[in-house]
């Protein structure tokens, strides 16, 4: 999207000429740190284990594949609650956790989960968010206008809609990134006799932010989920022999 790589038009608001050269800003550090790219040999994963008598491929519509993904999150979460015994905790199907009760003080110490288990709830509600929304259009219950709208607006407001930024706060860049986005399509668009209102359903420059973010975090997240369960199934190694 070559928008911001314009002049912003001079009658536009301060904050629609700050997100054009914040954006501006963030495409020249992105080309300048660009290497050239290394031509490789690529290996096919799926090409090699499709060679194996072990492993099969079999296809499956993707907002099936992403009910999956919500459903199986949904179980790892409820096990790792099982696990630490804190039946007073409840997680529904859109991942909030509540308490059940009103809980004591040495209940609420252990019900107190890090970074990793949360991080990954609020990764799953998003995912809920965006996998309902088409299946909401596949019921036919919306159109694909509307559809396009709301994918727009859920990867726009995503520090709104979740709280994920609570528990990885260098995440606000995406946030902001995305806010600028907005301001851009919303100034471009909403202009003229087409005035405000639904119907602006550009998702793409927002869908691609967080998919960047995602691939980014993957490691992170592999590393935090790692520490969890190694320290969930074989417990804390205790600093030294008490004397």
């Amino acid at each position: 999207n070559a928008w911001y790589q314009e002049h912003c038009p001079p009658h536009h608001p301060v904050k629609v000429r700050v997100s054009y050269q914040k954006l501006l800003k963030c495409y020249v550090l992105n080309q300048l740190h660009r290497r050239p790219t290394k031509s490789i040999n690529k290996k096919d994963l799926f090409r090699t284990l499709r060679g194996t008598k072990f492993f099969q491929a079999s296809q499956i519509d993707w907002v099936e594949a992403g009910l999956q993904v919500c459903r199986q999150g949904y179980n790892m979460l409820n096990l790792l609650i099982h696990r630490k015994n804190v039946n007073y905790l409840h997680l529904d199907y859109n991942f909030n956790l509540k308490p059940v009760k009103t809980l004591t003080t040495k209940e609420r110490k252990k019900s107190r989960f890090g970074n990793a288990f949360h991080l990954c709830r609020e990764i799953l509600r998003l995912t809920k968010l965006i996998v309902d929304a088409h299946v909401q259009y596949r019921l036919g219950n919306v159109d694909a206008y509307q559809l396009a709208d709301g994918l727009q607006y859920t990867f726009a407001h995503v520090g709104q809609l979740t709280g994920m930024y609570r528990y990885k706060y260098r995440l606000m860049r995406q946030v902001r990134m995305c806010k600028d986005l907005k301001h851009l399509i919303y100034y471009r668009f909403n202009s003229g006799p087409v005035g405000k209102g639904p119907g602006c359903g550009f998702w793409a420059p927002g869908w691609r932010v967080w998919l960047f973010f995602l691939r980014g975090i993957v490691p992170l997240l592999e590393r935090w989920l790692g520490n969890l369960l190694a320290r969930q199934f074989e417990g804390r190694s205790s600093g030294g022999v008490a004397k």
